[in-house]
């Protein structure tokens, strides 16, 4: 049985590569196992992430004008 694809989950995943590659320096995952519910990605990195480092963000709500994608999230503040 092919499991069932869900497009935001691979949008997901370049989001948090191309995080990883801008703002820490390091490769693209060298492996990704995308889900439904939850994925994961591997990178080959010299340290544990700081709780300050990429963190989690949330898209709140999108909007489309004129031929303009408008995303707006938030981000989770470190406790």
């Amino acid at each position: 049985m092919k499991k069932q694809y869900d497009p935001r989950m691979h949008s997901a995943e370049h989001i948090l590569n191309q995080t990883m590659v801008r703002l820490l320096h390091t490769d693209r995952s060298f492996s990704a196992h995308i889900e439904k519910k939850k994925s994961k990605c591997d990178y080959r990195f010299d340290r544990k992430l700081t709780d300050e480092e990429i963190g989690e963000f949330r898209i709140i709500s999108t909007s489309f004008t004129d031929e303009i994608l408008r995303i707006r999230y938030k981000l989770s503040q470190p406790e």
